[in-house]
């Protein structure tokens, strides 16, 4: 649920071609929108994924005039598609997004236009120094460098935090919806209710801090049946992916996108192929990737605490402000 690059740069008012490549395990697309329109397209998108045609539309959703410059069909995993595009002859940052139901708020990038690109690529710091452009889309502004964090880069900060505490809690609430864990999981009355209740944590799966951050860094390390993904292959060869939530009288019922608290699919035993259990987990990875180290530590202590702001984890030690 990540674009493996956060900026694209192409040159005003030419040609471009983008290849776009599925390699997740759920359904995705690329959609360009004009400057300060990430928002309200990834809104209209939440919207439109509940009504009658939104499949057949890709899930790209109906939008004002101009709002999309480019859009790609919903990619299946494993498919790709070649979209030829004629670049903005207007320098600016231009946002791309997926507009799979809920995704928008964490798969999208900046697309720079810019007058020159071979002064960009000579030095790109330099050229936007002298060449500033300024992100209209609030989500944008907040795009860093992204940190593949490790087990053994937080395993010490997290054990002086479980001896001394001193998280701010505040902070770890907030983290909570910005690392998208809110998507799937509901806590201090936020979130959806899609994966484990994290106010009920298995205390012998996590005795510390320190497992419940090595299941957020590797979430396929262990997946409880019922949160399981499958892949069904029909005998048409259609493919429907996702987390069955039953199956009697000769139906199973499919839920392929649980954020877009859609309707489960149903399919005919009778006209199932092929059924694969899958070995990775709908959280995807990286959830903490755009997160800095005191970040990734406060929402620890959230998730740890059950979003109880008087535990231990909050109380000592000083305030963290971001």
């Amino acid at each position: 649920m990540l674009f493996n690059t956060d900026r694209l740069v192409v040159q005003a008012g030419r040609p471009v071609e983008f290849v776009f490549e599925n390699t997740d395990i759920m359904p995705h697309n690329f959609v360009v929108t004009r400057p300060g329109a990430l928002a309200e397209v990834g809104n209209l998108a939440e919207t439109f994924a509940t009504q009658p045609g939104a499949a057949e539309k890709h899930y790209v959703p109906p939008a004002p005039a101009g709002a999309i410059l480019l859009s790609s069909r919903l990619l299946a995993p494993l498919q790709s598609q070649q979209l030829r595009f004629q670049a903005p002859a207007q320098p600016g940052v231009y946002p791309y997004v997926c507009t799979y139901p809920g995704h928008w708020r964490r798969m999208h990038g900046a697309l720079y236009v810019v007058a020159d690109l071979d002064g960009y690529l000579e030095n790109p710091e330099a050229y936007l120094a002298k060449n500033p452009l300024l992100a209209q889309d609030d989500l944008l502004k907040h795009i860093r460098p992204r940190t593949e964090w490790k087990l053994e880069d937080l395993a010490a900060a997290v054990g002086e935090m479980e001896r001394g505490g001193g998280r701010n809690f505040a902070n770890g609430r907030q983290m909570f919806t910005v690392a998208t864990c809110a998507a799937c999981h509901k806590l201090g009355g936020v979130g959806n209710e899609f994966g484990p209740d994290l106010t009920k944590l298995d205390t012998k799966l996590f005795p510390n801090t320190t497992e419940v951050l090595r299941h957020v860094l590797d979430p396929s390390l262990r997946i409880e049946d019922k949160y399981a993904t499958y892949r069904l292959v029909k005998s048409d060869d259609t493919v429907v992916t996702g987390m069955i939530l039953s199956e009697k009288d000769g139906v199973v019922r499919v839920i392929e996108n649980p954020l877009a608290a859609a309707t489960p699919k149903e399919v005919r035993t009778a006209d199932i192929a092929g059924r694969t259990k899958g070995t990775t987990s709908i959280m995807p990875r990286g959830l903490l990737d755009r997160l800095s180290r005191d970040e990734v530590l406060d929402l620890l202590a959230y998730v740890r605490a059950a979003g109880d702001a008087r535990h231990r984890l909050f109380q000592g030690g000083h305030d963290h402000h971001h």
